[in-house]
This record gives structure tokens, sequence and C-alpha cells, in this order.
């Protein structure tokens, strides 16, 4: 038997119970389908049993899953990130005073969110353009955007989608200070 804490039967074990109560199958359930008994799944769930790849393909045909499915909750592969206040990766931005924050970092992602405050009379002065589709949502003060030759005036709670490829700018008209959150993917790395 294998203690709580104790490697790859522990995280089967919980990626086991995670997928299982995604699926609301219940306990008895997954042993009526496996032919295992649910105090033995009971225990393989809390890490407190080993199992052998025989019991664990019973289980993943039973819940149509590929078994390293398994192996990616809980301890493999992060289901999710966060980047707390502050946490992000400051940088700059062409011509600006702005202040910018990547919030996504590179490698768990396949898209891009960046945190920019910007003074009055700043942003991205220097137009840009990439591949790929862009989100900006205005969370305080307003920002005048150009895509290409035509402008947009966003205030708070204003959301904008557009295609990056379009040469994409913008600048805080107003007398306070804008926040804006941009996401696009493919992020421009």
């Amino acid at each position: 038997m294998k203690q709580r804490g104790d490697g790859e039967d522990l995280r089967l074990g919980e990626g086991l119970r995670q997928v299982r109560k995604e699926r609301r199958i219940s306990l008895e359930q997954l042993a009526a389908g496996t032919e295992l008994s649910v105090g033995f799944l009971s225990q393989f769930e809390c890490g407190k049993a080993n199992i052998s790849v025989e019991n664990l393909k019973k289980i993943t045909d039973f819940l149509d899953i590929d078994m390293v499915r398994l192996f990616e909750v809980n301890g493999g592969r992060k289901l999710g990130t966060i980047t707390r206040k502050g946490e992000g990766m400051p940088f700059t931005v062409e011509e600006s005073t702005a202040y910018c924050e990547a919030l996504v970092r590179k490698s768990s992602a396949n898209l891009q969110a960046t945190l920019y405050v910007n003074p009055p009379g700043e942003g991205r002065k220097v137009p840009m353009a990439h591949v790929g589709d862009e989100l900006v949502y205005v969370i305080r003060g307003e920002a005048l955007f150009t895509l290409n030759d035509q402008e947009y005036l966003l205030k708070e709670g204003d959301l904008m989608h557009y295609r990056s490829e379009a040469l994409h700018s913008w600048v805080n008209p107003g007398k306070w200070e804008c926040v804006l959150l941009i996401v696009n993917s493919p992020p421009n790395w």
C-alpha cells in the first residue's frame, strides 16, 4: 500500500477522481462498469492503493479516455495558471510612458493578455499589425482606437474585437488614466 503523497498512483488517483466527478459517475457505477470493487477504487483515488496497467486500462476504457489523461490532471499538466496582481511581466511600448504588463506566461497558452495603464495622451502611438484576432476591453477611462484609417472611441465597459492584421494603435484622449485589457491570439511574443 502506498501512503498519501507517494508519487504516480496518488497523481493517477486524483486524476481519476477529477475525471469521474466531471462526468458525474459514482464510485459504484465505475465499480460496476470495471468489475473492480468500490473499496479498491476509493483507496486508489486517495493514493492508498497501487494499480496494475490492466486495471487502469479497464477504468480508462469505461471512461472512454486515453490513459495519459489521468496523468495530466492535477500534477502532470496544470489545468490553469494564475497571475496575481503585479506578477505579470512588465514591458515598454515604443514612444509611450504607458505601463504595460503581460499577464499570461509564454509557455502556458495560445493567447496573450496584456494590461495597459495609459496616462492622458499616452498609448500605443506607433501602429502595429500581426496575425490573429484581438479583443480590447476598457476597464477604466476611454481610448481612441485606430484600425487602418478608421477611428473608434471606446469607453469604460466597451469591448472591441478586430483582426490583428489591421494596423492598430490607440491613445488615451481623456483627462484621466485609461486602463485596457487586450487579449490576442496567437501571441506575438
